[in-house]
């Protein structure tokens, strides 16, 4: 890519990213508002909607009490209560009289499409404003039960006998003393409610709004349906909320697979969903128009930020293009910068620059084969390493086999040399004089250090070849462990040890627990004249976590601090204290591959600290 073409594209963005930031968050913030105000609208329709139902069904409940407790009303309803048969024809006047009378000008007011009565003893239908109904049998119907106990509004369902959507409101009848003579029941008008969910507030051209029973149908048409009404069903996010008894707004697929803006709300005295929709592509309209103005900013902007840059670059190619040309004019020999600028600007300056750093190169320069010789040394050089690495890896391996395969065949006749001098000592002890039992026991004595030295140095050349995989540990299992190991001696001194919580670390197990039991018993070992007092601690950095073994002994004097920790030195004669001097060098070497370090603190004759360090992460 061209400097031109850079600086463009720099002129482009610097221009672009404030329209596009403040245009975005326009968009948000439109949006938003959009949205807040959809659904303020939709809520608002769907309580005004929920409040005419419950007007609608207020006023029907209202009628049908006031039919059912008017003295004049109760008296002509209860004078045909009496019969167990249907009508029979030399009633039939009386009934029309009644019917018209009393029935016909509460249905035409268009709250109900029919009034009836129902015997309450077995649910018969003895006086209806449509004719063909009298002498059915209702007792099958939850209205008929539990109209006989007050007013009762049965939820919207589909009628078989009239095959249309149904809802009837019942009202016990009663007489003086109060006693259930009929029950009045009438059959709502649910024109009224298709009405109701009809009327539009013309604020949205796409405005929705149905009623959806508890099993998920239609009860009333919606705004794109035809017949939908207990036929259909819909199970969009709105009324699945609705149904759950949850009041809201959101975004969701409607029944016709089309985005849209809903506000659902459940009424539990009719177990049914209201909800209310509005298209989403119609509420985001002045949101797209905002986007559209937007980008036509953006292109405007982006036009006149591309003019600017021209004219910027224009003004910079011109003396960078005479600049390049001259660099590729150089003799590459030589390094001759010929190419003269005029002038204070930046262009001149760097021109300037290149040439006096083309002076110095030329003092400077090394030639082709002194390099190259450097190379082919440091190759040769390295060939030698890599060489060297290899042989002295073969000789740790084959050092390694001779340890183990010395240790082998040295421990064997070790072992004889022990089983036959103590066998002749039993055998012969009554034939040998003091002095030659005296040299048996110096054989012996001789034989088992030499076996315990061997041993030792096994151990010591296998810390990190045979070592285990390391594993999260925990110390203070290690802890009891190494006691028990020492228990022996621990019994034979009284020692009293102590010890902090301990932390879990990253280790070799048995390693570790080496390290506690050699540290504990040089402890135990090198304390005379009082009982050994050993407490092991536990301190944590940031980084690693430090354990300490701190006794009462006889105590180290600082001056042998660089030669405690080396194989095979001792401070002590072994008439002193017993041992092969390898145990603080075989802990120094376990620590050191766990990635720590070791040391202590102490003076003589006041005790020793020992401490070690684990690093914490590694696992």
């Amino acid at each position: 890519m061209t400097l031109r073409t850079k600086i463009l594209l720099f002129f482009i963005l610097l221009a672009q990213l404030p329209v596009l930031l403040t245009g975005y968050l326009a968009y948000r913030i439109g949006r938003e508002a959009l949205e807040k105000e959809i659904s303020s609208f939709l809520v608002t329709v769907n309580l005004q909607k929920s409040s005419q139902i419950s007007a609608w069904i207020t006023t029907a409940v209202s009628d049908l009490e006031y039919l059912a407790t008017n003295p004049l009303y109760r008296e002509v309803l209860q004078s045909i209560v009496g019969r167990k048969d249907q009508i029979s024809r030399g009633d039939e006047k009386s009934h029309t009289a009644m019917r018209n009378l009393y029935f016909l000008p509460v249905i035409n007011k268009g709250i109900f499409n029919e009034l009836f009565l129902l015997r309450p003893t077995d649910g018969t239908v003895i006086l209806s404003s449509d004719i063909d109904q009298e002498g059915k049998i209702k007792r099958d119907y939850s209205y008929f039960e539990k109209g006989q106990q007050g007013t009762f509004v049965q939820n919207i369902f589909y009628s078989m006998a009239y095959q249309q959507p149904s809802m009837v409101i019942a009202t016990p009848v009663k007489d003086e003393y109060g006693i259930v003579t009929t029950i009045l029941c009438a059959r709502m008008n649910l024109q009224n409610l298709s009405v109701i969910m009809r009327e539009r507030s013309g604020m949205r051209a796409s405005e929705d709004t149905y009623l959806v029973n508890a099993q998920n149908f239609f009860i009333t048409e919606p705004l794109y349906g035809n017949k939908f009404a207990l036929r259909t069903t819909v199970h969009t996010d709105g009324v699945k909320k609705a149904l759950q008894g949850e009041k809201g707004t959101a975004r969701y697929v409607d029944y016709r697979g089309v985005a849209v803006y809903g506000a659902y709300t459940y009424l539990p005295d009719l177990n049914i969903a209201l909800i209310t929709e509005v298209d989403e592509e119609e509420y985001l309209a002045a949101g797209k128009e905002m986007q559209k103005t937007i980008i036509n900013i953006g292109v405007l902007m982006a036009g006149l930020s591309l003019a600017a840059g021209w004219a910027v670059s224009s003004a910079l190619f011109s003396p960078l293009h005479r600049l390049v040309t001259a660099v590729d004019k150089m003799d590459a020999e030589h390094l001759v910068f010929t190419e003269k600028f005029s002038g204070n600007n930046e262009i001149a300056h760097l021109a300037k620059v290149f040439a006096a750093m083309t002076e110095r190169l030329q003092n400077t320069l090394v030639s082709r084969d002194t390099l190259q010789q450097e190379v082919d040394v440091r190759r040769e050089t390295e060939k030698k390493l890599q060489l060297t690495m290899t042989q002295l890896t073969r000789s740790n391996q084959e050092l390694e086999q001779f340890a183990y395969v010395a240790s082998h065949d040295l421990q064997e006749p070790l072992r004889m040399v022990s089983s036959y001098v103590q066998l002749l000592s039993e055998r012969y002890t009554n034939q040998l004089d003091d002095k030659a039992q005296k040299f048996i026991n110096y054989a012996v004595d001789g034989a088992v250090r030499m076996q315990t030295l061997i041993q030792d140095l096994l151990s010591f050349s296998r810390v990190t070849t045979k070592g285990r995989a390391f594993e999260v540990v925990d110390c203070n299992t290690l802890l009891r462990q190494a006691l028990v190991h020492l228990q022996a001696s621990i019994a034979d001194k009284g020692a009293e040890i102590t010890s902090d919580p301990l932390p879990q670390v990253y280790g070799d197990a048995m390693q570790i627990t080496l390290v506690l039991q050699n540290l504990l018993g040089n402890a135990i070992k090198f304390c005379v004249n009082v009982s050994p007092r050993i407490h092991v601690g536990a301190e944590e950095s940031v980084d690693t976590w430090r354990i300490t073994v701190q006794d009462n002994g006889i105590g180290i004097d600082a001056k042998y601090a660089d030669k405690i920790f080396v194989i095979f030195q001792r401070l002590h004669t072994r008439e002193e204290y017993p041992g092969t001097g390898i145990g603080l060098a075989l802990c120094k070497r376990i620590v050191e591959r766990h990635g720590g370090e070791i040391g202590f603190q102490s003076s003589v004759d006041r005790g020793t600290i020992f401490f070690f360090t684990f690093p914490k992460g590694n696992g």
